[in-house]
């Protein structure tokens, strides 16, 4: 089920922003919660490849092993991981507009099990969670030459 959609224009060519959301050195500066993301499938990221997360939740360090389900470079983007009995697929589309890039960030969440009984709750804290972070990729896109 649609978590949130998220969607935002930043002024630069879609080129620039794929480059930037892609260098994932960068992504503790735009990425809610995350530290670090390291690809840990051999060879160039791809639709199959594997990241591993590392991410602050709750004054806690975690770990999660994400799955590359989709890759169109310069337009579409799509991590998924599965924990503690949910789904999660995100999805980072960039569109040509103007003068600049509209991008688009999606989360569904699946729940397994009795995670049926609370999603309620899950969507409320997955959108308080993310609703920055297209602002802040934003920020750090446009505040370099």
């Amino acid at each position: 089920m649609r978590s949130f959609t998220y969607t935002i224009h930043i002024d630069r060519a879609p080129e620039t922003v794929w480059s930037y959301m892609m260098d994932f050195s960068q992504a503790p500066r735009w990425r809610n919660l995350v530290r670090q993301i390291e690809v840990i499938t051999p060879g160039p990221l791809r639709v199959g490849s594997e990241t591993l997360i590392t991410f602050d939740i709750m004054g806690k360090v975690k770990q999660a092993t994400s799955e590359v389900w989709a890759f169109e470079p310069g337009r579409r983007f799509g991590l998924r991981n599965t924990a503690q009995n949910l789904t999660g697929t995100f999805e980072y589309t960039l569109a040509p507009e103007r003068s600049g890039t509209l991008v688009t960030f999606t989360c569904d969440i699946r729940p397994h099990g009795l995670m049926w009984l609370v999603l309620p709750f899950l969507f409320r804290g997955n959108r308080a969670r993310y609703v920055e972070q297209l602002p802040k990729l934003k920020r750090e896109v446009e505040s370099r030459a």
